[in-house]
């Protein structure tokens, strides 16, 4: 019996496979099946399941949160009970202007807020305060990242300029703070609907509400409202610690790296992030080296002196097509006008004179978003011409060799021996302080 090959084709809704002895195809096929995906959106089948558990992740947060702020409000003796919140949600009163008592009022959260800037109120008052304010905390933005990215999302742009709105409002108006803003303007409902931010609120404007009770109520002689409560409550003012600020902080740290994985050939380091500059610099010279251009009907790859002159023309543009290395090839007089990309399905002659046919080298052929950001940032700072010194390659990248190597590994990382801190800002921390530099800057 005599060695065979087998091959696969895995794909997202079928597995192509064949086998191969020494001298012909034994036998080939393909198995298909349904895509783990719904048929109306294009979701993934466990996006309502990943979707319920971090919902339900939310909640228990917010629930033990709330927890522990009726805890303090009992050691406080706000509260005779610190499950009050949770028995009696509407906190019904007495009427005192009915003599049989039969009746009921209740003063809502938010006329308490309003009031408690004017005069003193009881512990019961000053605790549902207190409660309303972290239980309703408003939006905040984790980061300046995430809020920068709103503008390019629909949803997110609408929070954006739901609270940009409601601080313009308060401050033109001059009221003292967000629930007078609320009542005076929103008599009848306090509340957004779905899908509605007209009275989105920050967190920011609250906590600044919350303050303003704090020191007022101090002022009034309040038992309960002392500056060491107050820390307790919003914390030492850095939008963190307190329990009107506790979250949840984003990944970062050792538990970030507990989500990374190892790399394939490095099994020591962690793998590269994708939006790095050498992540990405091996995505582009992947594609480089695979690159198959058809001259005089012979296909063949691209040679020295047109990968030189490729090479940094993806750092000058965002969006890269095959048309633009056209261009940039034939004004360097490497190439003539007849050549074409391997690869790409050109149009017949019928379809170029019925001007139906679109144009295949219009397609893009590489991003670099994460360097493009970069340099963004770069010209904004006002170093508009560092960021082509950092892009230009340093002599040890022309060497064959080193091309073969790079697209034979997964991942692109060349090595050196680093002689000064000069690209310690690109890399890892880890890797900017080891005694080989991972980047490619060329000073140093």
């Amino acid at each position: 019996m005599g060695q065979y090959v087998f091959g696969l084709d895995i794909g997202i809704a079928s597995v192509g496979w064949a086998v191969l002895d020494e001298a012909r195809i034994v036998d080939l096929g393909v198995r298909c099946f349904d895509k783990a995906e719904t048929a109306k959106e294009g979701d993934p089948l466990n996006l309502a399941r990943r979707q319920a558990r971090l919902l339900r992740r939310r909640l228990y947060r917010r629930a033990w949160r709330l927890t522990q702020l009726a805890r303090l409000l009992k050691r406080e003796d706000l509260v005779p009970n610190a499950k009050l919140f949770a028995q009696s949600p509407a906190f019904t009163e007495p009427d005192t202007t009915d003599p049989k008592d039969q009746r009921q009022q209740t003063t809502s959260a938010w006329e308490l807020r309003r009031q408690g800037l004017d005069r003193l109120l009881t512990p019961l008052e000053w605790a549902r305060v207190i409660y309303h304010l972290c239980k309703h905390r408003g939006f905040h933005w984790i980061s300046k990242a995430e809020e920068a990215a709103a503008d390019s999302d629909a949803e997110g742009g609408r929070v954006k300029q739901g609270l940009k709105s409601t601080k313009t409002l308060m401050e033109a108006k001059g009221y003292r703070s967000a629930a007078e803003m609320v009542l005076a303007e929103y008599p009848t409902a306090q509340r957004n609907k779905q899908g509605q931010y007209d009275k989105a609120l920050s967190r920011v404007l609250l906590g600044q509400e919350l303050a303003l009770l704090f020191a007022t109520q101090r002022r009034l002689g309040h038992a309960h409202a002392s500056e060491r409560f107050e820390a307790l409550i919003l914390g030492n003012g850095d939008k963190k610690s307190g329990l009107f600020w506790q979250q949840k902080p984003a990944l970062s740290g050792t538990d970030l790296l507990k989500m990374l994985g190892k790399c394939t050939f490095e099994k020591a380091e962690y793998r590269a992030p994708k939006a790095s500059f050498t992540a990405e610099r091996h995505v582009w010279l992947t594609k480089l080296n695979n690159l198959r251009i058809v001259e005089d009907g012979r296909s063949r790859p691209l040679n020295e002196a047109e990968r030189a002159a490729a090479l940094p023309l993806p750092y000058q543009t965002e969006n890269f097509k095959y048309k633009s290395l056209k261009t940039a090839l034939i004004k360097a007089r490497l190439w003539h006008a007849n050549i074409r990309f391997g690869g790409l399905a050109y149009p017949s002659a019928a379809q170029v004179e019925s001007d139906k046919a679109k144009d295949p080298e219009d397609q893009t052929l590489v991003k670099l978003p994460a360097w493009h950001t970069l340099r963004k940032a770069f010209e904004k700072a006002g170093h508009p011409t560092l960021w082509q010194r950092i892009s230009t390659p340093a002599p040890w990248y022309a060497a064959s060799s080193w091309y073969a190597a790079s697209k034979a590994a997964s991942r692109f990382v060349v090595a050196r021996p680093k002689t000064t801190p000069c690209c310690a800002w690109m890399c890892s921390p880890r890797r900017a302080n080891s005694t080989w530099c991972l980047c490619t800057c060329t000073t140093g």
